[in-house]
């Protein structure tokens, strides 16, 4: 028994596009130790026919916390690292050390984010793509692409990107929030998702025809980590 007490776990969640997930797994056996989920309903009404697909971060980060609160208390003291996945392409831009706090009972609260514009916007048009540069990648770019999403805003709507100086996806906000950084880090698989990223040199595509930035430029260039 007191072998048993000494065991390590690993925390893994999902921010998926209708659902998150928490589940608590033995990284030895790999055994499933415990495991919740909950629905974040967090897609934004749009007019019938638009073309916007945006989501809620405020109600992603409750259903993420509400379904980590439910796995057993005993088990989560055992919980060592903490392993994150979720949609991709999708982008979420955010003001540095005003983006989110912590209430009474130490919860996260987001405040000065944008909506999540996930992988399904269809704001980039087949048009809108044929101006952009084309990327030195493995991936062909497309509307929901990260990427693409911050050059349509650049051109569509630059007054509302300036609000902000980061950028990522849903689960590169997560991971920011719970280890407070100033700076995003994104995994190499995520940085693909959003086009413009070598994922042989392990790079942004920072050089293009046309003397084009990078919208994403415009932001504290992130780091990158292969899992």
């Amino acid at each position: 028994m007191a072998r048993n007490c000494g065991r390590r776990f690993v925390l893994g969640i999902d921010v998926g596009t209708t659902s998150v997930k928490a589940t608590i797994i033995d990284p030895t056996t790999k055994a499933i130790i415990d495991s919740q989920w909950r629905q974040t309903q967090a897609e934004k009404s749009c007019e019938s026919g638009s073309l916007v697909n945006e989501q809620d971060p405020s109600r992603i980060c409750t259903a993420l916390q509400h379904a980590v609160s439910m796995l057993k208390k005993e088990q989560l003291l055992r919980v060592s690292a903490i392993g994150i996945c979720g949609q991709m392409h999708g982008v979420v831009l955010w003001k540095c050390r005003e983006a989110w706090s912590r209430n009474d009972f130490r919860r996260y609260e987001l405040e000065n984010t944008s909506q999540l514009i996930t992988w399904q916007d269809l704001r980039c048009s087949g048009e809108f793509l044929r101006t952009l540069p084309n990327p030195d990648s493995h991936l062909r770019l497309s509307t929901g692409h990260g990427c693409a999403t911050l050059f349509w805003l650049q051109r569509n709507m630059p007054e509302f990107i300036l609000q902000y100086d980061r950028a990522g996806t849903i689960q590169d906000l997560v991971v920011t929030m719970l280890c407070e950084l100033n700076q995003p880090i994104m995994s190499v698989q995520n940085a693909a998702s959003w086009g413009y990223f070598n994922t042989v040199k392990n790079k942004w595509n920072t050089k293009m025809k046309g003397k084009k930035t990078l919208p994403g430029r415009t932001f504290t260039s992130p780091e990158f980590c292969q899992f």
